[in-house]
């Protein structure tokens, strides 16, 4: 009797790993086709200098930039990363400020061997030509420099905007900019802007990693019990005489998560409570 139960199982058995081995090869498929549509993910941390303070503390404290003194100015980090399993190569990466808001500082590197990252030639040569035309316009009588308004346009387009060249990008890697932003003098704070120009990426804003990974869990077990309860149904079909062992070793397959879940809680609470 239990060599026939055995030799029964044997075609759903085979069937289970037919099914599992076609799940991988469609799994390769689509991380194939993934990797066609590229993703660049970035994050965006800013901190002010000045932190909010009462009025008694904030007074006290001030901040000069080149003899100017600015008490609006924050620290920006822009962090993103090529996180394809391929290489992606002249990856330009543009910086906008909001307005009435400019940069006074920039650096920029690849995070795994600190390799500085430049600006666009074209944005050197354009922020070279502003900084001569300024400094060759005339003053006035209160010793103030006479501005045209197209030369002002063009600075505060240098001044709002940030254009950068990663030369290779590679795999999984990490490209770092930091900027010192002055905010508007109304005291509200601009927001800082990236975006990527290449053919083929999508650039996408970073999500919560914890949240991510918990999204991720409930899916990959919904969808595990979605494939295991039709595999488990269709072996059912098959070898109705044996129904009850088939869906009593489903449930137990399918139950050790949960119990892993349960001993675990417990372990946290107990340790919790002797702490």
């Amino acid at each position: 009797m239990e060599k026939e139960i055995l030799i029964s199982l044997i075609p759903p058995t085979i069937t289970l790993i037919i099914t599992s081995l076609f799940g991988l090869f469609v799994g390769v498929l689509v991380e194939k086709f993934r990797n066609r549509f590229r993703t660049i993910e970035y994050s965006i941390r800013s901190q002010r200098i000045i932190p909010p303070l009462s009025n008694n503390l904030g007074e006290q404290i001030s901040i000069k930039l080149n003899d100017r003194e600015i008490n609006t100015l924050k620290v920006a980090t822009v962090e993103i990363e090529n996180v394809n399993s391929i290489d992606i190569e002249n990856v330009i990466v543009r910086f906008s400020l909001g307005r009435n808001s400019w940069f006074q500082g920039n650096e920029a590197y690849i995070s795994k061997n600190f390799t500085n990252l430049n600006w666009m030639q074209n944005y050197t040569d354009n922020f070279e030509e502003v900084v001569k035309d300024y400094s060759s316009c005339v003053t006035d009588e209160k010793g103030e420099k006479i501005i045209s308004e197209e030369l002002q346009n063009r600075i505060n387009y240098v001044l709002g905007n940030r254009d950068y060249i990663i030369p290779v990008f590679n795999r999984k890697e990490k490209a770092i900019f930091n900027f010192l932003i002055e905010d508007p003098i109304d005291g509200s704070e601009a927001g800082i802007f990236p975006s990527i120009v290449h053919k083929s990426v999508n650039f996408i804003q970073k999500s919560d990693d914890a949240k991510q990974k918990q999204r991720d869990l409930w899916l990959v077990v919904g969808i595990g019990t979605i494939v295991v309860s039709i595999i488990v149904i269709l072996i059912v079909l098959q070898n109705p005489e044996q129904r009850n062992l088939i869906i009593l070793s489903a449930i137990v397959g399918l139950s050790y998560s949960t119990f892993g879940i349960l001993l675990l809680f417990g372990f946290r609470k107990i340790k919790s409570f002797f702490k």
